[in-house]
């Protein structure tokens, strides 16, 4: 294969993957102004502060398929893909059941007068859990992503959002936002496994439930403790601080949904960094981090320009933060880019996923306090600047392990190049 090949190839599958995080980032932001128009900024806060706590619940659901899954699919055979995808909806099913519920329960005290929307957002975001995406990018499909899993959720959003325009509460809105997820990972099952053709489900040897839960212990504990730290600062200002939960639960909603539509960079190198053998990696790595390093610096100064308006239109014109909670914001969405390249990118590729669980948790015992102490003392912009001392100090210590492991790795060009196998078109 012709590098001018790999390169057409690689923009192909990133403009498919792009176009998903596009459309869903965009649906996402316009669903929040027309449920602050709906039912006012209180009950968008509670639906917010649900769909964090939703968010922890669909990282658990998930399992660790997110980060494990697109490598083992696309070094499977079509039998295998087929297993491991069955093995991971009958897990998934099974999780859903009591994690989502106490989601709901915990969303529906954490919402008070808005309990019943806090608690169907927290459903609504639970449900991501069980989405086939993951499948998807290892089998090289962007666009059938995009059929199958973004356009029912972008779909549902939409729905929700004439339905509001109309005159229905924000509580119609998420609830179409849930329709609209369930419907995606239906499609997304029908298409992958194809019950009709029973002669290849007859093939399946699926492994015990527990086996396969065990299987996924590593994905899922970096996951969960990032997850636990994203979603823990906007119920902690819901609890000690209320009168500040809107204007967070809106400059929060910002950088999570720029972090999203930038989530097809962090994926190019999450392909990129490991596909080389020996010092090709650490060399790959330096590259990786200096351009994350850019980006991430161009990135804080991009939004720290557009956040003003976008923040006034996403608050439907009743929510305007200051310019410190502004250059806040616009910080930890620069860091938080950086991070997860290292993360993902760099650490995952050099096998260092324990430096990553053990950074991620030293930093959320550090910024979590802080988070509910500037709360309590500086409002917003308080919880803001505890979150990002705790996101500076994870970066710190990953920073460190990945220079550790990049002068002693863990493994030996012979390993890496047995672990690394050859990129194929049809992988990019």
């Amino acid at each position: 294969m012709t590098s001018q090949s790999l390169l057409r190839a690689g923009s192909k599958a990133l403009s498919g993957y792009a176009l998903s995080m596009v459309f869903l980032a965009a649906a996402s932001l316009a669903a929040i102004p027309a449920m602050v128009s709906a039912s006012g900024g209180v009950a968008w806060g509670s639906i917010a502060a649900g769909q964090s706590i939703g968010g922890v619940a669909a990282t658990i659901i998930a399992w660790g398929w997110g980060l494990s899954g697109p490598a083992t699919i696309a070094r499977a055979d079509a039998n295998d893909r087929l297993t491991e995808y069955v093995e991971s909806v009958i897990s998934k099913l099974l999780l859903f059941v009591p994690v989502g519920s106490l989601a709901f329960i915990a969303a529906l005290l954490v919402g008070r007068d808005f309990g019943v929307f806090a608690a169907v957002g927290a459903l609504s975001m639970s449900t991501i859990g069980l989405t086939a995406n993951w499948y998807f990018v290892g089998a090289g499909r962007p666009y059938v992503l995009l059929v199958c899993e973004t356009i029912p959720r972008v779909l549902g959003t939409a729905v929700g959002i004439a339905l509001m325009s109309s005159g229905s509460s924000a509580l119609v809105g998420v609830s179409c936002q849930l329709v609209g997820t369930l419907l995606a990972c239906i499609i997304s099952s029908l298409w992958i496994i194809r019950p009709w053709n029973r002669s290849t489900l007859a093939g399946i040897s699926r492994r015990p439930v527990l086996s396969v839960l065990s299987a996924q212990r590593y994905g899922v504990t970096s996951t969960v403790m990032s997850s636990i730290y994203n979603a823990a600062p906007i119920v902690i200002v819901s609890l000690v601080a209320p009168t500040v939960q809107p204007i967070y639960a809106v400059v929060d909603k910002v950088q999570r949904q720029v972090i999203v539509a930038l989530g097809p960079f962090v994926t190019v190198l999450q392909g990129w960094v490991p596909r080389s053998s020996g010092t090709g990696v650490i060399q790959r790595v330096r590259i990786g981090i200096g351009t994350s390093a850019v980006g991430a610096v161009l990135l804080g100064v991009v939004m720290l320009l557009l956040a003003p308006e976008l923040v006034r239109w996403l608050g439907n014109g009743q929510i305007t933060p200051t310019f410190l909670m502004l250059a806040l914001t616009s910080i930890i969405t620069a860091v938080s880019l950086f991070e997860q390249t290292v993360s993902k990118a760099c650490l995952a590729a050099l096998r260092r996923l324990d430096v990553v669980a053990r950074s991620t948790a030293i930093g959320s015992i550090a910024g979590l306090p802080l988070v509910a102490i500037g709360a309590v003392s500086f409002g917003a912009a308080g919880a803001l600047a505890g979150i990002l001392a705790g996101l500076i100090l994870r970066l710190l210590l990953e920073l460190l392990g990945l220079r550790k492991a990049m002068v002693h790795p863990l493994f030996s060009a012979e390993q890496h190049a047995v672990l690394s196998p050859a990129l194929d078109v049809d992988e990019v």
